[in-house]
């Protein structure tokens, strides 16, 4: 079939469906009703004599003939998305809508943010925590922040830094009465945890200590909390002496609220990259976050490991 007969608006509304596997969610994202929704569906699977996508115990699926069209037509829309941002003015612009693993999104990313969107003011960015890479194709990012990962078919891949792990606790725990000089003085401290349910970049005590060869810590007086986040914020609250990546803690450190115990250096085991569609390598927008987050990793001094 020629593809001069082919609606580029149903195809851009089953390249959304596709994603959500939903009409409604289609629909929500396209400002469209769902009766809508489906007859461009409808339409296009008339013009092509192909059904797209199956209902199977309430939930739609694609047929084999919708996969193989959803990539072609969601690598050929990001195509012409980045051609448009290209030529549309000198200035880069456009939507950027970024993925990040939550504490990292919440210490790090963040409160740096507003340095990016200075930088770029006719990006509308938006950030977006998330608990799974996979989750980040169906909520339509652009640009993830994730743990390095095996290579996936058509996404890129850049390593951002490995971090280091810190403990940390209040100014005043470290100059207590009983002040903490070394490893055996946390013994009888209240331990701070976090859990990492879901997927979030946090520090666990067992790293840390098994890099040092040194023994478990007592399990008593513990708290956990399932983000690292949650865990800083308890830490800066005098509840315990927690353990966290470098990059979350150091503006608090900077800033007094907290401090870091010891001077043992211990490397993260898991990096951190950078994710994005190869069919959107070339968007100014992506390009713009990816230089300015590399060199601001690079300009705090935080280790940037090559490929």
């Amino acid at each position: 079939m020629s593809l001069r007969h082919l609606s580029l608006t149903a195809l851009r509304t089953f390249e959304v469906a596709s994603r959500y596997l939903s009409f409604t969610k289609a629909a929500d994202e396209l400002f469209l009703t769902r009766s809508a929704v489906s007859q461009q569906i409808s339409q296009l699977e008339s013009q092509l004599g192909a059904q797209l996508f199956h209902r199977m115990n309430s939930r739609l699926v694609l047929s084999r003939e919708g996969a193989a069209l959803a990539g072609v037509v969601r690598k050929s829309l990001m195509n012409i998305e980045g051609v448009l941002d290209n030529i549309r003015s000198g200035d880069i612009s456009g939507r950027l809508v970024i993925g990040s693993l939550p504490s990292f999104g919440a210490k790090w990313l963040a409160p740096r943010l507003r340095q990016f969107c200075n930088m770029h003011p006719n990006i509308e960015v938006r950030l977006l925590s998330y608990v799974s890479l996979d989750d980040v194709v169906i909520n339509g990012v652009d640009i993830a922040i994730s743990f390095v990962r095996e290579r996936q078919s058509g996404i890129c891949q850049e390593i951002l830094l490995q971090d280091e792990i810190w403990p940390i606790c209040t100014p005043g725990m470290a100059q207590d009465v009983q002040p903490i000089r070394c490893a055996e003085d946390l013994s009888g401290r209240p331990i701070l945890h976090t859990t990492l349910e879901g997927l979030d970049f946090g520090a666990s005590w067992e790293e840390w200590l098994a890099a040092l060869n040194l023994a478990p810590l007592s399990a008593q007086r513990a708290l956990s909390f399932s983000r690292a986040y949650m865990m800083i914020e308890a830490a800066m609250q005098g509840q315990g002496v927690g353990i966290a990546m470098r990059s979350l803690v150091e503006q608090d450190i900077r800033a007094g609220r907290l401090v870091r115990l010891f001077d043992f250096r211990v490397r993260a085991a898991k990096l951190i990259a950078l994710f994005y569609p190869e069919a959107a390598e070339n968007r100014p927008a992506i390009r713009a976050f990816s230089d300015w987050i590399h060199e601001t990793v690079k300009g705090e001094g935080s280790e940037v490991v090559g490929i």
